[in-house]
């Protein structure tokens, strides 16, 4: 049986599949945002019966965690776009509606396979660098809270010091807070909160340390810390050789994405390809599991290296 005559029908339940599942994952992240807005207004309430004086010191401590925020900007288009770009459900609907405006039996699921593949791989590196952002950073502070300690012999002034060194980020907004809570005499326990809370295994740590630094010896507390510092720094030399090492393989990868893209990209518009692939469902099923395979296969590739990264 020709396949020109079955694509109509089959291309409208595929798109009509791949609809509902963006469909699906759209709702569920309307849940979500509806679900963090309500907890957010309980929040609200909440902070609207407290009393005064514990209200204006919420707010203090709100204030020092993002001192940015009065000096935010208002609507960004470029800002906007990179937030859209890592939602994942906007990828699937851009594939989708791709995949229905070209309604061709070999460039729809060329369409859906790039797309798709392409989205997935500039979500997992926009997370890729914000770890390794948040590496650098945490690594940062630790050491040098490391260099000025020994010689302040202060908390609060050591870790302020130590924040002034660092860029904007993750880390500078959590210490920050940490800062602004030490300020105002909150116990230390608590007010390295910001830093154990940040999920990073080495800030949690970080932040141990700092919790029972009153009630551990000054050179036991200095001996810790000095260890802390060189596993950090080992940690992160490691990562930067392997991060070396591993540019070839991904190099190389990407070559063989791109010549894969443009072997189905020629199959899809040469004639005499064109008409093989589309003479029969076999041969048509045998170019979609080549996409597929195409696009699993980079999954997999990616996520092997940044594991190798990351170990």
């Amino acid at each position: 049986m020709n396949l020109h005559s079955l694509s109509p029908t089959l291309f409208s339940w595929i798109v009509t599949l791949l609809f509902g599942i963006g469909l699906y994952l759209t709702c569920r992240q309307l849940i979500e945002i509806a679900v963090d807005l309500i907890a957010g207004l309980a929040d609200l309430v909440r902070r609207a019966w407290l009393p005064r004086a514990a209200h204006r010191l919420l707010a203090l401590q709100d204030a020092a965690s993002n001192p940015a925020r009065e000096e935010k900007e208002g609507f960004s288009v470029p800002a906007l776009a990179r937030n859209l770009a890592q939602w994942r459900p906007f990828w699937i609907a851009l594939a989708a509606l791709a995949a229905l405006l070209l309604f061709d039996p070999l460039l729809s699921p060329l369409a859906l396979s790039v797309i798709l593949a392409g989205g997935e791989l500039y979500r997992a590196q926009v997370r890729s660098q914000h770890l390794r952002r948040l590496d650098e950073d945490a690594a940062n502070l630790i050491v040098q809270f490391s260099s000025r300690y020994p010689i302040n012999r202060s908390l609060l002034r050591t870790l302020n010091d130590a924040v002034s060194t660092l860029p904007d980020g993750a880390v500078r907004r959590a210490a920050m807070n940490c800062v602004a809570r030490l300020s105002m005499n909150q116990e230390t326990a608590k007010a390295v909160g910001p830093l154990r809370d940040s999920g990073h295994v080495v800030l949690a740590r970080f932040a141990g340390l700092l919790a029972d630094v009153q009630d551990t010896n000054q050179e036991v507390f200095l001996d810790t810390l000095r260890l802390l510092k060189e596993e950090v720094e080992s940690r992160m030399e490691l990562r930067q050789q392997s991060r070396q090492s591993l540019t070839l393989v991904r190099s190389t990868t990407r070559v063989l994405q791109v010549v894969v893209v443009a072997a189905a990209l020629a199959a899809s518009v040469l004639p005499n390809w064109r008409f093989y692939f589309v003479e029969n469902a076999r041969n048509w099923t045998l170019f979609v599991s080549m996409l597929g395979a195409a696009a699993l296969g980079s999954f997999y590739v990616e996520a092997e290296l940044r594991q190798l990264e990351a170990g």
